[in-house]
């Protein structure tokens, strides 16, 4: 039998170049590409980041001016006290458009005044109006108290917006397609006494004396929210 012939060396190093390359193919470029789209894409975040900061000014005094006033002049709060907290804010929001504060400052108001339970105020007043009508007499002192004690650790930064609204859960209305909730019309004994516990626990935890106190000012709050925010910024 005639012996294999070996085969040419310079073919064999034509044919390992030729492997070579292949085995490299595209990966390089594909993986320099995908690190050039990380750097674009970072460095549009980054710019993104900085002008939605540069701008929190103008979110700001929008926000307050086509969101939280609209809400507030719908809401349950008292009308003599939706007025003045109406007007706070509305001078608020020409204060930031005269650019009276800076961004940081803004900034800081803003996240306080979000943290205060400025929109369902009315709400949880109304459900205290009701028990005071409503509720047994055994309850109902108890009941006063206990809603005049939340509203005291409002005021001493003890508690703040998520608290009322677990508060407020048993006598509200599921959630809309925008999010947001409702104080029930059909509001009954058993409801409302479980708000009047979840003000108790919310007050025992802020340590409030357990003693019923004077009627809470949500105008002030919201005013001295708004001088700590331009002093200190955000919380």
């Amino acid at each position: 039998m005639a012996d294999t012939a070996d085969p040419d060396p310079s073919t064999t190093e034509q044919l390992r170049g030729v492997a070579d390359t292949e085995g490299a193919g595209c990966m390089p470029a594909i993986l320099a590409a995908t690190v050039l789209m990380g750097i674009i894409f970072f460095i549009a975040f980054a710019f993104s980041a900085w002008l939605i900061f540069q701008k929190r000014g103008d979110l700001a005094a929008r926000t307050i001016r086509a969101t939280i006033i609209p809400e507030l002049e719908q809401s349950r709060l008292d009308p003599e006290e939706k007025t003045a907290v109406v007007k706070e804010l509305s001078n608020l929001a020409d204060d930031i458009e005269a650019e009276m504060y800076e961004n940081w400052q803004a900034g800081g108001i803003m996240q306080r005044l979000i943290n205060i339970p400025l929109m369902r105020w009315g709400d949880l007043e109304a459900v205290a109006v009701w028990a005071e009508k409503n509720l047994p007499d055994d309850q109902r002192k108890d009941a006063s108290k206990q809603f005049s004690r939340f509203f005291r650790a409002v005021e001493l930064d003890r508690a703040i917006s998520r608290d009322i609204h677990e508060i407020l859960a048993p006598v509200a209305t599921p959630e809309n397609a925008s999010g947001f909730v409702q104080l029930r019309s059909d509001l009954n004994d058993q409801d409302v006494a479980e708000v009047v516990r979840r003000c108790k626990l919310v007050a025992d935890r802020a340590e409030i004396p357990d003693q019923a106190f004077d009627r809470v000012s949500l105008t002030q709050i919201v005013r001295r929210q708004i001088e700590a925010g331009g002093r200190d910024g955000a919380r």
